[in-house]
């Protein structure tokens, strides 16, 4: 987990990830230089199971590079500080991962959708296999729920892990050169492993509803290039 002033929603994101079924596991949380109450929320926990290191602002993505570096286990599952994670969730997909060795990631088929307060709102459901996944990512859609996913350590370190100069999309940015550059197998599991919440603090809101900052637009606009690319280069 990285965070960045998300006071309002991070005690319940960690106690999540602290309530996993799951023996043995750690969480780890990069508080990436908040200036909100992230820091003494994050103090307060007295459980062993929690690593936080405390860094001066480096950026999403190389948050989550730091992030991962600093996993101990071989497998890594990534939740955002405004999401949660449904109890089964690390059992479930530790068993997949060590059950099918080729598959470099994970996520959930189904991305729920939660409000401000923790009701539920709606429901994506996302493609299974490996080709329906390629395939969405060739069309320039973005068929994986971040929050729901989990990977090889070793896997995301071999393919560079997530790519610093963009300030979103880095994870949509990933699987594409997972499944479309490397080919690796990616799936997603018949599973709701997490809850995505939306809020107005993530987004700009115009009249359109949420909008992305201009920087976040033009990473976007670099995802979909390199897509494009490599569906050329085939």
């Amino acid at each position: 987990m990285t965070v960045y002033n998300c006071q309002t929603y991070l005690r319940t994101s960690v106690e999540s990830a602290l309530a996993q079924v799951e023996e043995e596991f750690e969480v780890v949380v990069i508080n990436d230089g908040s200036t909100d109450l992230t820091s003494g929320i994050l103090d307060e926990f007295a459980d062993s199971r929690l690593k936080v290191v405390h860094c001066e602002r480096m950026g999403r993505a190389r948050a989550l590079n730091f992030g991962v570096a600093r996993c101990a286990a071989p497998f890594v599952a990534i939740l955002d500080a405004d999401d949660v994670a449904l109890p089964h969730r690390l059992h479930r997909q530790v068993a997949y991962l060590e059950a099918h060795a080729d598959v470099a990631l994970i996520g959930s088929r189904y991305r729920p959708y939660i409000d401000q307060h923790g009701n539920p709102t709606s429901e994506d459901v996302f493609p299974l296999r490996f080709s329906e996944i390629a395939h969405e990512l060739g069309q320039f859609r973005c068929p994986l729920f971040h929050s729901s996913v989990m990977f090889r350590k070793q896997c995301i370190c071999d393919a560079g892990g997530y790519d610093e100069s963009l300030t979103s999309s880095e994870d949509w940015d990933l699987y594409v050169r997972l499944a479309l550059a490397a080919r690796l197998p990616i799936a997603n599991i018949d599973e709701r492993l997490s809850l995505k919440r939306l809020h107005p603090e993530q987004f700009f809101w115009g009249r359109g509803g949420a909008q992305f900052s201009p920087s976040g637009q033009r990473s976007e606009m670099t995802v979909r290039r390199r897509i494009a690319d490599l569906l050329e280069s085939r």
